[in-house]
């Protein structure tokens, strides 16, 4: 479950950092080690030697980076770019190793104080999950880009009108099971509500066209590569007092590919979070949702997902901060193609993770942090177990 990883990384990112919105030029460099004890996600009981060709399924992962960030204001106009590489070099398996190139570059422009909008180009390439991989020899790289251009026109005090225009593409190295890399293009326009006391409420229309990208994936007879996606999304946020602040979304989302009507699908997708600051020195975050994404099997054309979780961050001295996540997904497999038998499988996968900051200087920290995961099903061999160590240190100049 990739979630609590990320959310686990924003936890960590809430507290209090010395400079991180500075203008000008910055540096920033770190040094990781990890150590996986099922690096592949291999089901139980399986012998890694027949598997992956080894006697065992640990591996050690050595993850360094370095970043330059800038920022700067020009009158109205506002500049941010975070430029990064990070290598990832394995001990044993080294046809994983990857040289990662990250950028996110931001314009952030004004014609007036009320007529507002960002230019947005962003990639993130880093070593996929291995979770549902079904080549295990090779490469495995997962590449994600994002632009966008949006306009912000604010009416009054109260009333803002929104347009967008965006386009997000997700390219994975290995196939993944039931998920097809692909490009979505889409524009959308909306209006959003917002009160002086910080709440607000959104409603937006995106209509988009998709397509895979999937040149090494064989064509099949119930595939589809091609889209069209029409979404209705409403957001919500609610400071309901000074410690504490809700955020949720609705969205109904209508795909509709262009020759396999079978892989045709609406649904309802929610997502609910409550933040909450008891004090200064703690955090807590619990959140919730429900949602139906594309999965082409031969069994299934959809997955149902429901999830939570629990973060939550502890300032426990001026120097020292702990970071604990908890939470669980379960997944199941629906509407299968015509004359196929439905997909029986239901999963469950539940994540613990800890971890210990200590700032030994002013802009370097030191980060110790320990994951488990697990995943439950009814079919045997998608069940694994994973245990992993980290330890890093970086710094920013």
């Amino acid at each position: 479950m990739r979630a609590i990883a990320l959310a686990s990384l924003l936890c960590a990112a809430l507290i209090p950092a010395h400079a991180q919105t500075d203008d000008g030029f910055s540096l920033n460099a770190a040094y990781r080690v990890q150590r996986d004890n099922n690096l592949f996600r291999l089901p139980d009981g399986v012998d890694p030697r027949f598997a992956i060709g080894q006697p065992s399924a640990a591996e050690t992962l050595h993850i360094r980076s370095v970043g330059l960030r800038y920022a700067r204001d020009f009158s109205l106009q506002r500049l941010e770019a975070d430029l990064g590489l990070v290598d990832y070099a394995y001990d044993r398996f080294d046809q994983l190793d990857l040289l990662a190139r990250n950028y996110d570059l931001r314009w952030r422009w004004a014609i007036t104080p009320d007529f507002t909008g960002t230019v947005r180009t962003q990639q993130d390439e880093s070593v996929n999950s291995f979770e549902d991989t079904s080549v295990l020899s090779n490469g495995n790289r997962r590449l994600r880009r994002f632009r966008s251009v949006d306009a912000n026109w604010r009416l009054d005090g109260a009333w803002n009108l929104i347009a967008e225009a965006q386009e997000a593409s997700n390219e994975n190295q290995q196939p993944l099971v039931g998920e097809d890399s692909q490009t979505l293009r889409s524009t959308g326009v909306g209006v959003r509500r917002e009160t002086p006391k910080g709440s607000s409420l959104t409603l937006r229309w995106r209509s988009g066209e998709g397509e895979t990208i999937d040149p090494d994936r064989p064509p099949a007879v119930l595939r589809d590569d091609r889209f069209r996606q029409n979404e209705w999304a409403l957001d919500a946020r609610w400071p309901i007092t000074d410690k504490t602040r809700l955020d949720a979304n609705l969205a109904w989302i209508d795909r509709q590919h262009s020759r396999v009507a079978a892989r045709d699908f609406d649904a309802l997708n929610w997502r609910i979070a409550m933040h909450w600051t008891p004090s200064a020195k703690t955090f807590l975050r619990l959140s919730a949702s429900e949602d139906t994404s594309s999965y082409q099997t031969s069994n299934a054309s959809v997955t149902r997902t429901q999830r939570w979780t629990l973060n939550g961050t502890w300032v426990l001295t001026g120097k020292l901060s702990l970071q604990a996540s908890w939470g669980s997904a379960d997944r199941d497999f629906q509407r299968p193609p015509p004359g196929a038998l439905p997909d029986p499988r239901k999963d469950r996968t539940r994540e613990r993770l800890l971890s210990l900051r200590w700032a030994f200087a002013r802009q370097a920290s030191l980060d110790v942090a320990w994951q488990d995961s697990r995943r439950q099903s009814n079919v045997p061999g998608w069940r694994y177990r994973s245990e992993l160590f980290r330890v890093g240190v970086s710094g920013r100049f």
